[in-house]
């Protein structure tokens, strides 16, 4: 009998390529934990009453992403195990001396681990070609999106219980916890524990044989209407961007333009063989505050930079408001991710949303 688990390559999502004036702000958000028992109790108690209303239990089917939404099946015993797998990452934040998460319910943490149970693969990348952060934006997301991924593989019938699905979770929190270095230099670790993130949403699939676990972390300090001009428009992808803040963070300072090419179909043998780590995108270039008498603004050290139309940052509201049109002159159809960033890499961003150029999404 073999029974092995096993975890995604390093996370690849702490570019900073671009640099310049206005690209650097103060650091990240760090809370102090509370009590770590009192906290995973209520987190943990107020999970089970939220979950079953907003969850599906349903039989495993193609949970491909189309139109902005997928068949998602949660399994039956989803809210105890996404209550337990909270308990675990907050009790590693606390021991770690940082805040806990709340949990959210994105659906691209369920619709991705659906996705390798289904299809039979393991990565961070998916059949249709999606990245997380395209996934999460393609299902609703509207924060900034982060992801770990594990499985955990018997040979044998293994995981006919809750308890022995739980035993796999825990198993592969830890690994990514305290035993990241060697496979993946120590990045599902720096997710969980980063302390700007403030909500994940959990993903657990699983047969008898095989289970598979997607953390996806969230930076959500943002109550977001997001809008992108279509390409028929006379003004094509003009983007707003208008939030009201839900909590505390740094001001943002610069949004990070990042290029994907266009999506393309994989098949799980692909995969299957890598690569399986990420990144964020191509970093091309961003937009950046007007400033001075002049109305101009700083620029990068590279690609392409935009003085926004529009840059309001303040405790009351955020607003911003752009042309993405000379990015996809300059680099053609793909996906571009735009991160509001609070600090001077993408880690640090409140948003990542991704547009879909010239070929839609799916």
């Amino acid at each position: 009998m073999l029974a092995a688990p096993y975890l995604s390559q390093v996370l690849k999502q702490s570019y900073s390529y671009l640099s310049g004036s206005s690209t650097t702000g103060p650091s990240t958000v760090t809370s102090t934990p509370s009590s770590t028992t009192s906290t995973i109790a209520t987190n943990s108690t107020t999970t089970s009453s939220q979950c079953s209303s907003v969850v599906s239990v349903k039989k495993l089917a193609a949970p491909d992403i189309r139109n902005g939404s997928a068949d998602i099946a949660y399994p039956s015993d989803y809210c105890t195990l996404a209550a337990y797998a909270l308990g675990l990452i907050n009790q590693d934040r606390a021991t770690n001396g940082t805040g806990p998460v709340t949990l959210d319910y994105n659906q691209a943490a369920q619709q991705h681990a659906d996705s390798m149970l289904y299809y039979a693969y393991f990565s961070h990348f998916d059949t249709q070609g999606y990245k997380p952060y395209m996934r999460y934006s393609l299902l609703g997301g509207r924060g900034a999106d982060f992801e770990n991924v594990a499985f955990y593989y018997f040979s044998v019938p293994h995981f006919v219980s809750t308890d022995s699905v739980e035993t796999a979770v825990k198993e592969l929190e830890y690994a990514m916890v305290y035993n990241d270095s060697s496979c993946c230099a120590n990045g599902h670790r720096y997710n969980i524990l980063d302390s700007l993130h403030n909500q994940v949403s959990i993903g657990v699939a699983y047969n008898s044989t095989t289970v598979y676990f997607d953390e996806e972390f969230e930076n959500n300090y943002l109550d977001l209407n997001f809008t992108v001009a279509p390409a028929s428009a006379s003004n094509a992808y003009y983007v707003t961007l208008q939030a009201v803040p839900t909590g505390s963070f740094p001001s943002p300072n610069a949004l990070y333009v990042a290029f994907d090419d266009p999506p393309a179909a994989t098949t799980p043998a692909q995969l299957n063989s890598g690569p399986h780590e990420y990144g964020p995108g191509t970093l091309v270039g961003g937009v950046l505050p007007r400033t001075g008498f002049f109305g101009g603004c700083g620029q990068f050290s590279s690609g392409t930079t935009v003085c926004a139309d529009t840059w309001k940052a303040t405790p009351g509201a955020i607003e911003i408001a752009f042309p993405l049109e000379s990015f996809i002159k300059n680099y053609g159809p793909g996906v571009y991710t735009l991160y509001l960033i609070t600090g001077s890499s993408t880690d640090t961003a409140i948003i990542s949303v991704s547009v879909f150029a010239s070929g839609g999404s799916g």
